[in-house]
C-alpha cells in the first residue's frame, strides 16, 4: 500500500460501511404488480414481505413491487401473470371470477354478516375449493387473502334502508357477473362505467350512486359528489395474491416456502389495517356532512333475492360442493 495514505484508507473503510448488504446480484428477480396506490396498506404490506424475502434468502431472491397499475391494467396483468410476463399480482376475487368463476362465491350478496364468517370461508374448506378453481385457470395463490372490505352504497337520491329504496336506482357497478346480476335481480339499474370516470358520472347525474368499500369511496373523493352513505354491507370483496405456476415451480423448495410464508403474513397483517381504514373512512364521510345510515335489517334483501331466484341460479353455477361450503358458514340461502 505504498501509495495509499492514511486519509485515503480511512475514506475507503468508511465507504465500505455504506455498501449494500448484498453486493451480488439476486439469483431470482420477480415482478409484483398492483393497481392500488402506494399509500394503500396492501402495497405497504407487500413491500414488507418482499423485503423479508430478500433478507431471509440472503439476497438470493428479489421481488420488486409495482403499484398504481404501472405495469398495466388489472385485466392486462391478470393475463401477464398467467403467461409468465409478470410473476405475481394482487386481484379482487370478483375480477378473478372472469377466468375462475368459483371465486365469486366469496362475494355472494348478503351472505356474510361478519368478518368471522368471511375468514372462516376464505381460510377454510371453501377457500381451498376456490383456490383449486384458480389453479385450473392457470394461477397459484397464497393461502391468506387480503381484505378489500364490505361494500356499501352511496347516492344522491336518499338513504337506502329497504329493498324499495333501490328500485330503479341508477347505480354504477363494476363489470363483474355477480354484481351486475345482483342489482338487476334486486330492482336497481346497474350502469357499467370505468371507475376512473365515476366521479364525473356522479357529478353530472349519469348515475345516481355507486357501491364500494368506504375506504375506496374516500380515496376517490366521492364525498364531494354524493349526499348519502348507506352501510348495506351487501357483499364482501377480497384480494387474491396470484403467482405464475411455472415461475414458482422453478424456485428451490426453501424459496417456495419463504415466498408463501411471507406473503401469507402480508395478507394477515393487511386485514387489520383495512378494518381500521374503513372505519376511519366512514367517520370521515360523516364529518364532511354526508348522511350516514346503517341498514338495520338485511333479511328483506335476502328474501328478495330468494324470491326472484337469484340464489338458486348461483347455486347451479357454483355447484353442490361450493354452495354447501358457503352455506356451512352463512346458513341456508335457498
Amino acid at each position: 500500500m505504498r501509495g495509499l495514505t492514511r486519509r485515503r484508507a480511512g475514506m475507503l473503510a468508511g465507504a465500505s460501511v455504506l455498501l449494500p448488504r448484498f453486493a451480488h446480484a439476486a439469483e431470482v428477480n420477480w415482478k409484483f404488480t398492483s393497481s392500488a396506490s402506494p399509500t394503500h396498506p396492501s402495497i405497504q404490506r407487500y413491500q414488507e414481505a418482499a423485503e423479508r424475502v430478500k433478507q431471509k434468502s440472503n439476497g438470493r431472491m428479489e421481488i420488486t413491487v409495482f403499484h398504481s397499475g404501472q405495469l398495466g391494467t388489472d385485466i392486462d396483468t391478470y393475463t401477464q401473470v398467467r403467461i409468465g410476463g409478470v410473476q405475481m399480482m394482487v386481484l379482487s376475487n370478483v375480477i378473478t371470477a372472469t377466468a375462475a368463476p368459483l371465486t365469486s362465491v366469496l362475494s355472494m350478496p348478503f351472505a356474510f354478516r361478519t368478518y368471522d364468517q368471511v375468514w372462516a370461508a376464505a381460510d377454510g374448506k371453501l377457500g381451498q375449493l376456490v383456490r383449486e378453481d384458480l389453479k385450473k385457470a392457470g394461477y397459484l395463490t397464497t393461502n391468506r387473502m387480503m381484505d378489500s372490505g364490505f361494500h356499501h352504497i352511496t347516492s344522491n337520491k336518499g338513504p337506502v334502508n329497504s329493498v324499495a329504496d333501490v328500485q330503479g336506482l341508477k347505480l354504477r357497478s363494476p363489470p363483474s357477473p355477480i354484481q351486475v346480476s345482483l342489482w338487476k335481480a334486486i330492482g336497481a339499474a346497474p350502469v357499467a362505467i370505468n371507475y376512473a370516470e365515476l366521479y364525473t358520472a356522479l357529478q353530472t347525474g349519469v348515475v345516481d350512486g355507486q357501491e364500494s368499500s368506504a375506504s375506496l369511496a374516500k380515496t376517490t373523493r366521492l364525498y364531494e359528489v354524493q349526499k348519502y352513505m348507506s352501510l348495506t354491507s351487501h357483499l364482501w370483496d377480497g384480494w387474491f395474491t396470484l403467482i405464475n405456476p411455472k415461475a414458482f415451480g422453478k424456485l428451490p423448495p426453501d424459496l417456495q416456502d419463504l415466498v408463501m410464508a411471507e406473503f401469507d403474513q402480508a395478507g394477515v397483517d393487511e386485514r387489520n389495517d383495512l378494518v381500521t381504514l374503513n372505519k376511519d373512512a366512514i367517520s370521515f364521510f360523516a364529518s364532511r356532512g354526508i348522511a350516514v345510515n346503517e341498514v338495520a335489517d338485511m333479511a328483506p334483501f335476502r328474501q328478495k333475492l330468494r324470491d326472484v331466484g337469484f340464489y338458486a341460479e348461483w347455486r347451479e353455477k357454483m355447484g353442490t360442493d361450493v354452495w354447501n361450503g358457503l352455506q356451512e358458514i352463512t346458513g341456508p340461502l335457498v
